[in-house]
């Protein structure tokens, strides 16, 4: 777990808490749809805060977020997304909801170094959707998984019930904003929040990611110690990019881990690490 002294004011809706009030409206771009793109209105007074590997569920297929996205006060933006639901384009809802889990790590990993290349060559964050078509179905093979739609939210759920005593038995932990996640003494992922609340908030859903990740014996994580992640964020040079939404996409990347952050006003609401390997 990874800790802060002192917390400052948090200034985003979050989410999950935004669709509950029904302040944010996530859709096809159009009737027809677009696989890499969504459309997010926000209805509200506040910036929303949307994370980097969150799924989303329903519409005509289910997605996942390709970078983290503070969406202003009443406007709708066009968010860059990826398809985790192969064998689905029809629709069966209208809006999206959020899943019950991220991405798993490995997935994150991957589509993070994709969306990078491709912001390096285009300026977009456009992820290689065959690559992550080929690992969900992969992952679905090594862990025996059927899937009528080769969902990604299938895999999850075939492992639930495991999962939920999991999340009791690593709880939140007061001024928590973040963790760092090994996996068989090897380095799987880490993201740091704004908040320890929002911290609190997501955990549940990244212990169910990373589990899932555990439990694939074709997964493997580098052997790298918390000094020498911390050492190297510190160290690395960074690269700015034109985000979507509010703030700039920082993106990092040294010997062994990779990352990005957004920052917003001199506040980072999110920071994520993986392993570069």
């Amino acid at each position: 777990p990874l800790f802060v002294r002192e917390e400052k004011p948090f200034p985003y809706l979050e989410l999950e808490e935004a669709l509950k009030q029904n302040l944010v409206e996530i859709t096809e771009v159009s009737e027809q749809g677009s696989v890499p793109n969504l459309q997010v209105t926000n209805k509200s007074l506040s910036d929303i805060l949307i994370l980097d590997g969150e799924e989303l569920i329903g519409a005509k297929q289910n997605r996942i977020v390709n970078t983290t996205i503070v969406v202003p006060a009443h406007s709708s933006v066009v968010t860059p997304v990826s398809c985790v639901e192969q064998g689905r384009w029809r629709y069966t809802s209208r809006e999206f909801a959020t899943g019950d889990s991220f991405s798993y790590p490995s997935l994150r990993r991957q589509k993070h170094r994709d969306v990078t290349s491709s912001l390096r060559a285009t300026g977009s964050f456009v992820a290689d959707q065959s690559r992550i078509w080929n690992d969900i179905s992969e992952k679905a093979d090594r862990m025996e998984v059927t899937s009528d739609t080769m969902a990604m939210s299938d895999i999850f759920e075939s492992r639930a019930g495991n999962a939920e005593k999991l999340e009791h038995d690593v709880p939140h932990q007061e001024k928590q904003v973040g963790f760092f996640a090994f996996i068989k003494d090897g380095f799987a992922g880490g993201d740091v929040f704004g908040s320890s609340e929002l911290c609190r908030k997501k955990l549940p859903k990244l212990i169910r990611s990373y589990y899932l990740d555990s439990l694939d014996e074709g997964v493997k994580f580098p052997a790298i110690t918390v000094e020498q992640i911390l050492q190297q964020i510190q160290a690395t040079e960074t690269e700015q990019f034109a985000s979507i939404g509010k703030g700039t996409e920082v993106r990092f990347e040294s010997r062994d881990v990779q990352g990005a952050c957004k920052v917003v006003d001199d506040f980072i609401p999110h920071l994520m690490v993986f392993p570069r390997n």
